[in-house]
């Protein structure tokens, strides 16, 4: 079995002897010794870039609580002043009755936020086209406190008369929610017309018209009877009247200036089954 030798220099003489147990032991203590002193040397050179990197981060936190607790203060102040909420609603292009009903249907209000009303733009144009028949689109807009209404107009194709009040209607068939003492424009006045679908049904056979057709109409008044209840009456700017059954209305109208010119006086035109006139007395 082979010893372990003992290799080191007396003066300058160089020796081999076993090791003794002790001096194993010492050896070994010595190699740890030296391996965690140097361990420690290694870990000494990085603690100033650690406390660096933690004043950093530290610097980072607190900059970051200091950016949200200042936003969270800019914040609260501005929903406590006076300069977050609306102070006037302007509606434009439109005339005073209408530029009321504008306002009741847009439901804004006084100290409503701003910020509110910037979200809600595309809602609160579509709440008011809904409920005012006489707005086509609206633009919503914000100058300071000041919300600002631009209405681009529909096309109104007649009123409605309903307990001597008209209501406006536009070329969709939608009722004015806005309740008038007198008609507005060159339009016809339309009377006893009572559902719903009677009236879209009529606003289409309108818009079927040509522009100087539908000028002519005064008054479209519903007389249903038994055997035709869509039949109505129709009495004209010139003083002639007609009578027709309004889901063909558009399409038989379209003859009417042919059999007028060939009239010498106020007539009655039938357009019911065909089409015949009479003269007026």
């Amino acid at each position: 079995m082979k010893s372990k030798l003992n290799i080191f220099f007396d003066g300058k003489k160089k020796t081999n002897q076993p090791l003794t147990p002790w001096e194993e032991a010492q050896r070994k203590r010595e190699k740890n010794f030296s391996k965690k002193s140097s361990k420690k040397k290694r870990i000494g050179t990085k603690l100033p870039k650690l406390v660096a990197q933690r004043k950093s981060k530290l610097k980072k936190k607190l900059i970051i609580n200091f950016v949200v607790f200042g936003i969270i203060t800019l914040a609260s102040l501005y929903f406590i002043l006076p300069i977050s909420k609306v102070k006037e609603v302007k509606v434009i292009g439109v005339d005073k009755v209408t530029q009321k009903a504008i306002r009741q249907a847009s439901n804004i209000g006084k100290d409503d936020y701003l910020f509110q009303i910037g979200l809600e733009k595309k809602n609160l144009s579509m709440r008011i086209e809904k409920k005012v028949s006489e707005v086509k689109q609206t633009n919503v807009s914000i100058a300071g406190r000041l919300v600002i209404l631009k209405v681009v107009k529909a096309k109104i194709i007649g009123y409605l008369e309903r307990d001597n009040n008209y209501f406006a209607l536009n070329n969709k068939g939608s009722a004015s929610i806005v309740q008038r003492s007198t008609p507005e424009g060159n339009v016809p006045i339309l009377t006893n017309f009572k559902s719903s679908s009677e009236i879209k049904l009529l606003a289409v056979q309108m818009n079927g018209l040509t522009p100087s057709l539908l000028d002519g109409i005064s008054e479209i008044d519903a007389t249903p009877v038994n055997v035709n209840p869509e039949r109505i009456k129709v009495y004209m700017n010139d003083g002639n009247e007609i009578i027709a059954t309004l889901s063909t209305f558009a399409k038989k109208m379209q003859y009417y200036p042919q059999i007028k010119a060939k009239s010498t006086g106020k007539i009655k035109i039938d357009f019911e089954v065909g089409a015949y006139s009479t003269n007026l007395k």
